[in-house]
């Protein structure tokens, strides 16, 4: 399963352009943040007595949308769930409409941050 998702994220990741790149980086390095901090955290709360009524209710907090040149498409959304009184935080992640884990995301992160094998490009010294 885990080469599924490195395959995945490398291609994914072979169709962007690199201002795309960083900014998708950058957009997962604090996506990765948010859900150390939350990922098993739970709170209850009195104070939205309306939504509290409902039996269940979501809200999004933000949508990550990236679509690469080869038509691969990928969307983070970031949610805030309340079941009764009880406040939970997640994470669900679609690639072509297909639902994944947060593995996705850290396969992603980790294909970004190795660097790329560049060509090194080798300096004759000329003398004067």
């Amino acid at each position: 399963m885990t080469s599924d998702y490195d395959s995945l994220a490398q291609d994914f990741l072979a169709g962007l352009k690199p201002e795309e790149r960083t900014k998708l980086y950058n957009d997962l390095l604090a996506l990765e943040e948010v859900h150390k901090l939350n990922q098993h955290s739970s709170y209850y709360t009195f104070k939205n007595l309306k939504r509290a009524v409902h039996r269940h209710s979501e809200r999004r907090k933000r949508t990550f949308r990236y679509k690469n040149s080869f038509n691969t498409e990928l969307v983070i959304h970031q949610i805030h769930e309340q079941h009764f009184f009880k406040n939970n935080y997640c994470i669900h992640v679609y690639f072509n409409a297909h639902e994944y884990t947060y593995l996705l995301i850290d396969h992603l992160l980790s294909a970004l941050k190795t660097p790329k094998s560049a060509t090194m490009r080798t300096f004759q010294e000329v003398t004067v």
